[in-house]
């Protein structure tokens, strides 16, 4: 194989991979793989850049805008409950309430308390629950779990062992979907060794050449990686160079190159005898078949290794805004939909104060819940959507359940 324009280092030594590659035309499929194996990961890259520069620009916008707002909002929150809490202990001249006013303010209350201590410990919030439920927090949240426990037999048929450990029902729930996870991944073991154990003499014999062949194979593309990695060494170790500038030069170019040979990065290898001149275009068009081959599997784990690297990365991004999949999220879309939830806590706050001063004025506040609709008090069904979520297979493990919006 030949390289139709021959070296490039004369004039750009600074050229890529993808550079030089792009200046030859494959004669080869293995050829063709190789160069789109090399453009995938430098566009992984690239992607996977992108997105670790915005998310410093997304936490900052979380610790200088959102931050303030949920405090200002917790704040507002404990505010209004002290005050429902003074209005149905105190109701105070020209604010006396009647059956249905206090079991609105009750239910608010309610909502507000468990929205608030889900966000820490408040002994003095603490205190008005207990005061108004006749039930203690420790009680409470073991209530909960206990409901929790009888709704994961009741509903999924899952026993629940009693020393889970979990301090909150949606602390249980996790535990029970990791469990439900650990079952099935044992089904599926016992399943395969089932499988295996009808296998017959012939074909374990096949199974075990098969295994052989693979093992020989990551031999001899370790051999590849091995190889690259000691010519750069041989051309650039430090100790061989009098010259102090040009032995730190090539003790950084050395640190680079151990590095990549340490995550199996052929690329940065690549790019490195590139960069030093070690190789050029004409070499790169003229690789033997089975040493192309062998960069092509080496260059495709890598490829897999980025990808993972990319949606472990970006994930948190997709659950923050539920986003299905990665593929057509970008750092605009994000960037919308943090914005979107600002002006949405923004008016949270403004219509909290607006209630908190309305709720201090007897016509106003009688205003304020006859507008207000009582909720029943059995099971939401959205709760029990969002569980059978969450104990599915690959479900929204650590995420907080959604809550009814209260003010």
């Amino acid at each position: 194989m030949t390289s139709t324009t021959g070296s490039l280092f004369d004039d750009d030594p600074g050229s890529s991979v993808v550079q030089v590659l792009a200046q030859s035309r494959p004669e080869s499929k293995a050829q063709s793989t190789f160069s789109r194996l090399v453009g995938e990961i430098e566009r992984k890259r690239d992607q996977l850049a992108q997105w670790q520069a915005y998310a410093e620009r997304y936490n900052k916008r979380l610790i200088i805008e959102m931050e303030p707002l949920r405090a200002r909002l917790r704040a507002g929150q404990r505010q209004m409950i002290l005050l429902i809490d003074g209005l149905l202990e105190r109701p105070g001249r020209g604010k006396r309430l009647g059956r249905v006013e206090r079991a609105k303010l009750g239910q608010l209350l309610a909502h507000l308390l468990q929205e608030v201590l889900a966000g820490g410990l408040d002994e003095v919030l603490e205190a008005v629950r207990e005061k108004h439920s006749g039930v203690s927090t420790e009680a409470f949240e073991r209530a909960e779990i206990e409901m929790a426990e009888a709704m994961l037999k009741d509903v999924f048929g899952l026993e629940v062992d009693e020393e889970h450990g979990a301090s909150t029902a949606d602390e249980l729930f996790q535990h029970a979907q990791r469990k439900l996870q650990e079952q099935l991944q044992d089904e599926a073991g016992q399943a395969q060794i089932n499988r295996s154990a009808r296998r017959s003499g012939a074909s374990a014999a096949r199974a075990e050449a098969m295994q052989a062949r693979r093992e020989q194979a990551a031999k001899e593309i370790g051999q590849s990686l091995r190889e690259v990695h000691r010519k750069l060494v041989s051309a650039l170790h430090p100790d061989r160079e009098r010259d102090p500038a040009e032995r730190e030069r090539k003790t950084a170019l050395m640190q680079r190159v151990n590095q990549a040979y340490e995550a199996s990065d052929l690329l940065a290898l690549l790019s490195l005898q590139l960069e030093i001149e070690q190789i050029d275009a004409g070499h790169l068009s003229s690789l033997t078949p089975q040493r192309l081959a062998h960069y092509n599997q080496i260059l495709r784990e890598q490829l897999t290794g980025i990808e993972a690297e990319l949606d472990r990365f970006v994930q948190p991004f997709q659950e923050a805004i539920d986003w299905p999949h990665r593929r057509g999220l970008t750092s605009a879309i994000v960037d919308q939909h943090l914005s979107a939830d600002l002006a949405r806590l923004r008016g949270a706050v403004k219509d909290l104060q607006t209630d908190l001063i309305a709720f201090q004025n007897p016509g106003r506040l009688r205003e304020v819940l006859r507008h207000y609709a009582l909720e029943r008090e059995d099971e939401d069904p959205e709760d029990l959507t969002e569980l059978i979520a969450l104990l599915e297979p690959g479900g929204r493990s650590g995420r907080p359940r959604r809550r009814r919006n209260s003010r």
